[in-house]
């Protein structure tokens, strides 16, 4: 049974559906995977120990965290940032509106919705207050555990492409992406030229992984391998993939 912010959430994103199916479907796919990360971050949440307190903030931060993705897909039929609006700084400026956040105190409420503007950067910034990094490092690593699978949903059965951004089908990385990769860093979404560079850059998220709940969990799954079986079987893509597991399993 939903609680009563679950029934104004669901509510909420619902208010923007169209009736075309092209659109609805993906409001529904963040609508689900909102709930999804909610149940990640308990599952992370519970295994590390948070204090009550910090569960609570943990779980309305993921429960929000993608607030701005409805209206996002609904005005501009992408999910894609470069060509609409940050996602993280808009959820964060939705969440501070209305009564998402009613019941907190102001450090609390500061704490979330700075974990919210930034789960979508490149890396957690330096000098965060203890109550905020926490916050900012969960929701990353849970955002992170149910957008695998959704995107292996996606290479199983390629029929929305708005999980990949329309990328081009190309079986190769493109040239900035490359160097990034070559750095040890996390491509740019808007660098991303192909589902290659897409895929690719999931290995280099293992080096974002923040718990070591989360880095057990991305192994236990089996999401290394099974980002693999969708790349080609070149020397580039399976030294990504010997560097990760290296990585995940020394952590």
């Amino acid at each position: 049974m939903l609680s009563k912010l679950e029934r104004e959430f669901a509510t909420y994103a619902q208010s923007f559906y169209t009736g075309e199916e092209a659109v609805d479907r993906n409001l529904r796919l963040k609508l689900a995977h909102s709930f999804r990360v909610r149940n990640e971050m308990r599952r992370l949440a519970e295994a590390e120990s948070f204090s009550p307190e910090a569960m609570c903030e943990a779980l309305r931060t993921a429960l929000l965290h993608d607030l701005s993705r409805f209206e996002q897909f609904q005005r501009f039929q992408t999910f894609n940032d470069a060509e609409s609006f940050d996602h993280g700084d808009r959820s964060a400026e939705l969440a501070a509106s209305g009564d998402w956040l009613e019941g907190f105190a102001p450090e609390a409420r500061d704490a979330i919705l700075t974990a919210i503007r930034i789960h979508n950067k490149l890396a957690v910034p330096p000098g965060l207050a203890e109550r905020t990094d926490l916050l900012a490092r969960a929701i990353r690593d849970a955002d992170k555990l149910d957008i695998i699978p959704i995107l292996l949903g996606y290479l199983e059965d390629p029929e929305n492409e708005s999980i990949v951004f329309g990328l081009s089908e190309k079986p190769e990385l493109s040239a900035l992406v490359l160097e990034s990769i070559r750095r040890g860093e996390c491509p740019r979404h808007r660098d991303m030229r192909t589902v290659c560079d897409f895929v690719a850059s999931k290995f280099l998220w293992v080096n974002d992984l923040n718990f070591n709940w989360s880095r057990e969990e991305f192994l236990r799954r089996g999401y290394l391998d099974r980002i693999m079986a969708h790349l080609p079987q070149t020397p580039v893509f399976r030294q990504l993939h010997d560097d990760a597991r290296r990585r995940l399993t020394s952590a």
